[in-house]
Parts: C-alpha cells; sequence; structure tokens
C-alpha cells in the first residue's frame, strides 16, 4: 500500500481519525471564495488524495500519513502538485460516524437563567430503537 506523510504546521484537528479522506486545494494569490473564477488555469477545487492509515497521526509533530492508492481520482492533480501553498482539509466516513443519544434513557433539563419570561415553541428528539 502507497503512503504518503503529509506535515502540516499549526496545529492537527483532535477531530481527525482512521480512516478520514484528506482532501487538497490549491491556494492562488488575489483568489476569494471557492474554486474563484479568477484563479487563471489553476484548478482550485478540492480533490481528494487518501486516507488517513491506522496510526497514521502523530498530534505532537503534525505528520499524518495517508494511503495513496486510488487517490487521486482520474484526471486529477497529482498528490506532489499540493505541496507548498495548499488547504489541506478532512472529512468522514458518514456511514461510521454518526451523531445521537446512544442507550435505553435520556434525560434533560431546560432553565431560563433571564429574569425575563420566555417561551419554548419546539423540542424534538430522534431516536432509534436499539433493542426490543
Amino acid at each position: 500500500m502507497p503512503t504518503q506523510t503529509l506535515q502540516i504546521s499549526g496545529g492537527l484537528n483532535v477531530s481527525l481519525q482512521e480512516g478520514d479522506t484528506i482532501y487538497a486545494a490549491k491556494i492562488v494569490s488575489g483568489q476569494s471564495g471557492t474554486n474563484h473564477p479568477g484563479s487563471g488555469s489553476t484548478d482550485t477545487k478540492p480533490v481528494a488524495i487518501g486516507k488517513v492509515i491506522p496510526n497514521g497521526i502523530n498530534q505532537n509533530t503534525g505528520a499524518v500519513t495517508i494511503e495513496t492508492s486510488n487517490f487521486p481520482p482520474t484526471g486529477a492533480p497529482a498528490i506532489n502538485s499540493f505541496s507548498g501553498n495548499s488547504y489541506i482539509m478532512f472529512s468522514k466516513d458518514n456511514r461510521v460516524n454518526t451523531s445521537g443519544i446512544i442507550g435505553y434513557f435520556a434525560e434533560c433539563e431546560m432553565k431560563n437563567y433571564s429574569t425575563k419570561a420566555a417561551e419554548i415553541f419546539v423540542v424534538g428528539a430522534d431516536y432509534v430503537e436499539s433493542s426490543k
């Protein structure tokens, strides 16, 4: 499995974990917004460049090791073209990283610490029955 280690300055996001997909986008002088038309011939769209491997994150040094097989997609810029002035981001696998209350019991308490009256218009909860 081919791998590459990225050195990220400024610290790593604490949410980064094994299996996350790493994306890179070129930063062009004078660019604003996403895929700004003033970027000239440089493609500024984010490109998936790899997935974080097990034990591939070193929070102390800012190093992230990614598996590069099947990345980037055909026709996308090569991984090495993102060295230097690039924006690096990541996404999580939504099949695994879901949020919500897990368990059989949940309790919620709402308080108004203001001296003025307040109204609650809607309170809702999402749940999935885990067993019977």
